[in-house]
């Protein structure tokens, strides 16, 4: 059974702290965004019990990056963030048929 995409999200802190080095270059992004437009994050700066603090850093949007350097995150509490690489790891594989496995033995 799938969750909704809301139901899956977390505050950027709950993420970026099950990333390597603090999330640091990866690209984050709000649920009902589209995958053109995300944020780059630059720099992560948790308080002392890992729920609140600041983040910043370069907003992706339609495609065209905002500016070059890193901008303070706004509404990094509320859970309405992905990581961007989640969807794209979920993928099908087809196996082919075996026509030893399909084949029936007569004897």
């Amino acid at each position: 059974m799938f969750l909704s995409r809301a139901l899956q999200a977390d505050s950027l802190f709950q993420l970026t702290k099950k990333l390597p080095n603090r999330g640091l270059g990866t690209k984050l992004q709000r649920v009902k965004w589209k995958d053109d437009s995300f944020w780059t994050i630059t720099a992560v700066k948790p308080s002392i019990d890992g729920g609140h603090g600041a983040a910043s850093g370069i907003l992706t949007w339609k495609g065209q990056a905002q500016s070059k350097e890193p901008k303070r995150i706004h509404g990094v509490l509320k859970k309405v963030w992905r990581h961007l690489g989640d969807e794209q790891k979920l993928q099908w594989h087809t196996v082919p048929k075996s026509d030893s496995v399909t084949q029936k033995q007569t004897a």
